[in-house]
């Protein structure tokens, strides 16, 4: 393949993944507190990506146990759009100790109260950004697929009073012609 058409690649999925991760959560009104399965609602898939739906939580309104940062990680950066459907698997996370909001390392955090401690995170994921299913983008070679070792994050109160959490990071490289994620 030319390498100016992978290095486009490459650069349009970067901006794609990071820009759709930082839109927020599909977040239903109903507080759940407690395991992680009361957070998430049910798998359903898109037949037109035969993939997995972004992953949608209720919301936390208290700090969260890394387990539960795990999937909310998820629920915050899965995103569908007009370009395609991004979707995180394969999520590992350390939760830190709660520090104060720092204007300058926090102010990107979509919501985020200023007045509220924040948990860094870190940690890794499988990142998939797939595109509609055609003759250009067949059944189960429609995604790419980049594994993010080494990703650091926060978890955060929104002014709203809920909790999200997201990570970010760099892949070293991109496997291109990859099945899409069947389930979280």
């Amino acid at each position: 393949m030319n390498p100016r058409i992978c290095a486009r690649n490459l650069a349009l999925f970067a901006l794609a993944f990071t820009s759709l991760s930082l839109l927020g959560c599909n977040s239903s009104s109903s507080a759940a507190q407690g395991t992680t399965s009361k957070i998430s609602g049910p798998l359903t898939m898109l037949p037109d990506y035969q993939a997995r739906a972004p992953r949608t939580c209720s919301s936390v309104t208290s700090p969260p146990s890394t387990s539960q940062a795990v999937v909310m990680v998820q629920c915050q950066m899965d995103q569908l759009s007009p370009i395609g459907l991004a979707l995180v698997q394969n999520i590992t996370v350390d939760m830190g100790k709660s520090r104060p909001f720092d204007y300058g390392i926090d102010s990107g955090l979509p919501g985020v109260d200023l007045t509220s401690t924040v948990y860094p995170i870190r940690g890794g994921y499988t990142a998939y950004f797939c595109r509609l299913i055609n003759n250009m983008s067949p059944a189960g070679q429609s995604c790419i697929k980049s594994v993010v070792p080494t990703a650091m994050g926060a978890c955060w109160k929104t002014s709203f009073g809920d909790y999200k959490c997201a990570l970010q990071g760099l892949a070293p490289k991109m496997e291109q012609g990859m099945p899409a994620p069947q389930t979280f």
